[in-house]
């Protein structure tokens, strides 16, 4: 966790420093085109880190106007269903994001030596690290659901 945390933090300074040097350096008339490229690399890879640190802190974004209205139960019922629907959508984006990365793999990167499934790569990895959050925050909704039946 903390890993993740410093990683996310340090790859968003890094897009800034990135986009910054390319600014001066296109401000003094040689741009590095090279430098945008990497830092929507590094962007792509904070997307899916970022939503995976999001949801392990329960910060993403939600409407639970009427599941708060809801009974204690039928609302510990609800979210397991909802957390069941989003691990089979993440299994989905973990499936397909191996096939993409796969083929992806000859394509290069514009301006950089780089193949195009280093970017390609964040969806099946970042989908990967969402189902293990998930399914260790499902596993503890259930235990709760199980050691208190009267909610």
């Amino acid at each position: 966790m903390k890993a993740e945390n410093f990683l996310t933090n340090f790859l968003m300074m890094a897009i800034a420093g990135f986009v910054f040097f390319a600014s001066v350096m296109r401000w003094a008339g040689s741009p590095l085109s090279w430098s945008i490229e990497f830092s929507q690399l590094l962007f792509v890879w904070v997307i899916f880190l970022g939503a995976n640190r999001a949801l392990r802190e329960d910060s993403h974004i939600s409407v639970d106007f009427f599941v708060k209205k809801l009974p204690d139960k039928a609302r510990a019922v609800l979210e397991i269903i909802i957390s069941i629907l989003v691990m089979a959508f993440l299994i989905f984006l973990i499936i397909f994001g191996i096939q993409l990365s796969i083929e992806n793999s000859v394509r290069l990167i514009s301006n950089l030596p780089l193949s195009y499934s280093f970017v390609t790569l964040a969806v099946p990895i970042g989908s990967l690290l969402m189902f293990i959050t998930l399914s260790l925050k499902l596993k503890e909704k259930i235990m709760r659901l199980k050691t208190d039946p009267a909610k």
